[in-house]
């Protein structure tokens, strides 16, 4: 493959008369250029910007590290090539690999590096081709003042959140770096979909084991396995029952006495939440009907949060499983160790972050608040 050409801001004002002229097919001038025809079709898009600067305009400036900028772009043409998605950490984490290869010691993979790579080489970031019922103001202002008598004689490390949401494990992310002027397509994702409940408290510093519902009572990828990092439970559709949120709370609150601990667990009023066991050490509180959106933490931002973080490691296999020339097959016990670190990778920030979103600010003391993540 042809080394990319950059144009100066000449070459595309030069470029754009030579279309003008109508001496010349556009295909012809685009490899006279040395530039991809929807390339060649983006700067005549933009003609305006380039007429108007005119030879004045200087060449965007090239790249400290030829070499490594070379290898990026490559490899970010292969990936795009085979529909792989890529995020703009991965980018840095590839352009640090390739760092390190080619012995450059000096170079940084800052997203001032990433900015500018994206400039030189016309890289933009695209979309590859919950709950919206209406929430009634007025419920969400009541119970927000209602809230603080709700959770007396509760630290912040002892209110907790808890939630369902389905994972199709084996899917990328539907967000790509990709060239200007390339149609974004992705692969045919898989529908391979599981259940998990997390639970975390409102400061981050406890996170409930996640709890995995899968099809398979016992899957062959457990055959030998002597530890999880997740537990697991089945049935025919993989989705949370009433039978199971039962055995899970129960599992909770001997859990509990065990520490000696008294929490309050906030959670949706959905029907598999309908059979709620006599417990001694965990208190359970509903959250009004249809504000979820509005009033749960982890419906804030924590479960897109893992999502991100989960969506990262699928990328990072598929991309070495590319290297290696080898299929990527996802199994039942990947995605849980996949979905374990991703959980783990959620920052306290960001829980705390969402509590506060959801109206359990006026719980966190004032000297514990710091500026946080955007959920």
């Amino acid at each position: 493959m042809a080394k990319r050409k950059t144009l100066s801001y000449q070459d595309k004002v030069k470029l754009i008369e030579t279309v003008d002229a109508g001496n010349k097919k556009k295909s012809d001038i685009a490899k006279e250029f040395g530039i991809p025809a929807n390339t060649l079709s983006t700067i005549l898009k933009n003609r305006e910007k380039y007429e108007r600067q005119g030879t004045s305009c200087k060449r965007i400036k090239g790249p400290e590290f030829k070499d490594v900028d070379e290898s990026v772009y490559q490899w970010l043409k292969q990936c795009r090539d085979k529909n792989l998605p890529v995020s703009g950490p991965i980018l840095k984490e590839k352009a640090a690999q390739f760092a390190a290869q080619l012995n450059k010691p000096d170079f940084r993979a800052s997203n001032g590096w990433l900015q500018n790579f994206k400039k030189r080489n016309e890289v933009i970031f695209k979309k590859v081709t919950g709950e919206s019922a209406s929430v009634d103001d007025n419920v969400c202002t009541e119970w927000s003042q209602k809230l603080p008598d709700l959770v007396k004689g509760y630290k912040p490390d002892d209110i907790f959140n808890a939630d369902e949401t389905g994972l199709f494990y084996q899917c990328l992310p539907d967000k790509t770096l990709t060239f200007k002027g390339d149609t974004c397509h992705g692969g045919k994702n898989s529908k391979q979909r599981v259940t998990l409940l997390l639970g975390t408290n409102q400061i981050g510093t406890v996170k409930l084991k996640p709890l995995m519902i899968g099809k398979s009572k016992n899957p062959r990828c457990f055959k030998g396995v002597q530890s999880f990092p997740m537990d697991y439970t089945s049935n025919k559709k993989s989705w949370m029952n009433s039978g199971v949120f039962e055995k899970w709370l129960t599992d909770l609150d001997r859990q509990m006495k065990k520490k000696k601990k008294k929490i309050l667990l906030f959670i949706d009023n959905a029907t598999a939440h309908g059979d709620i066991p006599k417990m001694k050490n965990v208190k359970i509180e509903f959250l009004p009907p249809n504000t979820t959106s509005k009033l749960q933490p982890l419906d804030q931002g924590i479960i897109k949060n893992f999502k991100v973080h989960y969506r990262k490691e699928v990328v990072r296999l598929f991309l070495r499983d590319l290297e290696d020339k080898n299929p990527t097959k996802i199994s039942i016990l990947d995605a849980m160790w996949m979905a374990s670190k991703a959980w783990n990778n959620v920052t306290e920030n960001t829980i705390k972050n969402c509590f506060k979103k959801s109206g359990f600010k006026q719980q966190v003391d004032e000297e514990e608040e710091s500026v946080v993540e955007d959920c």
